[in-house]
């Protein structure tokens, strides 16, 4: 992976929310009955894509790391490869917003679990929201197939003794709630 494209998309970015002192991060919370802490958005987003990426180069995946920064947009309804937008809440230190296409790729959500993320002295994060980027209603059969997908992902490393989660659809049509909690 090229640091150099990683450090471009991050000023880019960065830009981007400048321009609009973060308003749409600040809609964005709202939306989820977040704190109006816009600056938590912008941070652990950066900071979770970074992971992502460097999980991605790990795996020899650069054209996935690629795609990664293609689909980050300030905007969401900007990104046209962007199906989901997946919200991380890093125990309330931090707020992500991955965005991701159908398949919830190329983010792997067993890496981003394993995480440590040392500017918060916390690994992991406790729960996260499943939402389309212009916060369209998701079908019935749509919220069956992503919490398929969102189990494949976590159970490919996680056995039923390490992690239990659960999904919640009935407080907003127009998002899935994943919550996780670690047993050992």
């Amino acid at each position: 992976m090229s640091k150099t494209l990683l450090d471009r998309w991050e000023r880019a970015f960065r830009a981007a929310a400048q321009t609009d002192d973060c308003a749409r991060f600040r809609e964005h919370l709202q939306r989820l009955a977040l704190p109006n802490k816009p600056e938590l958005v912008l941070e652990g987003t950066v900071s979770a894509v970074r992971m992502a990426s460097a999980y991605l180069s790990i795996d020899g995946r650069d054209k996935a790391v690629r795609q990664l920064l293609r689909m980050q947009t300030y905007n969401p309804t900007k990104s046209t490869d962007a199906r989901y937008v997946l919200t991380f809440d890093i125990f309330r230190k931090a707020f992500a917003r991955i965005l991701v296409d159908a398949t919830l790729q190329p983010l792997d959500l067993a890496d981003l679990y394993g995480s440590p993320w040392n500017d918060y002295k916390m690994a992991g994060f406790d729960s996260f929201w499943i939402s389309r980027p212009d916060w369209s209603h998701l079908t019935k059969r749509e919220v069956k197939k992503l919490e398929k997908q969102v189990t494949y992902d976590l159970r490919f490393d996680y056995t039923d003794d390490e992690l239990e989660f659960w999904f919640d659809d009935s407080r907003d049509k127009s998002y899935l709630v994943v919550s996780l909690v670690p047993l050992s």
